[in-house]
């Protein structure tokens, strides 16, 4: 009976990897382009240009674009289009290996670091707050970049054609392997739900300060503007928690099978075609992750829609509004903008 069942499904488990690993890059690709060039158009407003947070919701957006153009055209081209030039030329098997690794440890390090800084802004200690600057955000960023690149550069040399574009084996291999599944997967990613978890807690020591501490006469105008930074930061760090647990989530996938496929024991017949399936999957998981940031920040915060949709609508006026009255455009964009900055409260009833 086994074997009747095993007949069966492994010409419809090759049909089904065949048809994802073609199908998935595609929509993939669309959707991930679309994501990334949406977060460019939202983060660089003027209502978030100045968080520091955003800015490294911009920067991973930038690596995002680069790990679902270069990651998903490459591995289609290899599966899909007949393209050999991975199996035959020396430098590009060793710069895929080592971009594919690359760019979304760097994305992923940019979401770390606006966890980081969440956790520090929301923090009770006026010195810790210091670190949300975008001077700090800066340094942080570049050298989260630097760090990655030094950290990859065994990949250049361990990688080779053997015939086939593959990490040296032995005890390379092993070492290659250890540091996708933990230094790429794992420990970025518990580093995120710590401070994630951290921020949490911080915002729930502010409120019971808030709540114990009488307030002080203020200017109305002051008020306004404290109110808008609290709540963007408030918007900021929904983004943050949401885009940490799902990002957790997939890239565990991803890793937790990784791992048993590296470590597990070597498969042969049905298992392997089973085993080749479940990669294939896992790997379609693992760049959806860098697909979905827009999506995300779109569904968790309303600020970044407003925004967003602001941001359009600005672009829109200014490309084909172009017989209005001098000035008109500008005036329209700014007090578009201006909206989200001041909202009048409105009056209780009587």
């Amino acid at each position: 009976m086994s074997t009747s069942i095993t007949t069966t499904t492994a010409p419809l488990i090759q049909i089904a990897t065949t048809q994802m690993t073609f199908y998935s890059p595609i929509i993939l690709l669309i959707v991930g382009i679309i994501s990334c060039l949406c977060n460019f158009i939202t983060f660089t407003s003027p209502q978030l240009r100045k968080s520091s947070c955003a800015f490294y919701f911009l920067l991973s957006s930038i690596f995002e674009l680069f790990v679902v153009t270069f990651g998903l055209i490459s591995r289609f081209a290899a599966d899909h289009l007949g393209s050999t030039l991975i199996n035959t030329d020396r430098a590009y098997c060793k710069l895929r290996a080592y971009l594919v690794s690359i760019l979304p440890l760097i994305a992923t390090y940019m979401i770390l670091l606006s966890s980081i800084d969440r956790c520090l802004s929301s923090s009770v200690s006026a010195r810790l707050r210091l670190f949300g600057q975008m001077k700090v955000a800066y340094v942080a960023s570049a050298v989260a970049i630097l760090l990655a690149f030094v950290s990859g550069l065994h990949i250049l040399i361990g990688y080779d054609l053997r015939p086939r574009c593959a990490a040296l084996p032995g005890v390379f291999a092993m070492y290659d392997s250890m540091f996708v599944v933990f230094w790429l997967g794992v420990i970025p990613h518990v580093l995120m739900l710590l401070f994630g978890f951290l921020t949490l807690m911080n915002v729930r020591r502010t409120k019971q300060r808030i709540a114990v501490k009488p307030a002080k006469n203020a200017n109305i105008s002051d008020q306004q503007q404290e109110g808008h930074k609290q709540k963007t930061d408030a918007q900021l760090m929904m983004m943050m928690l949401v885009q940490v647990g799902l990002s957790f989530i997939l890239i565990m996938t991803r890793m937790i099978y990784y791992a048993y496929y590296v470590l597990g024991p070597s498969l042969t017949g049905y298992d392997k075609l089973v085993g080749s399936f479940l990669m294939s999957f896992t790997t379609q998981v693992y760049y959806a992750n860098y697909c979905k940031s827009f999506y995300i920040y779109t569904l968790s915060s309303s600020l970044f829609r407003t925004i967003f949709i602001n941001r359009v609508k600005i672009g829109i006026l200014k490309l084909f509004c172009r017989t209005t009255p001098t000035g008109y455009g500008e005036h329209t964009a700014k007090t578009m903008e201006t909206t989200i900055t001041v909202r009048p409260k409105r009056k209780a009833r009587q």
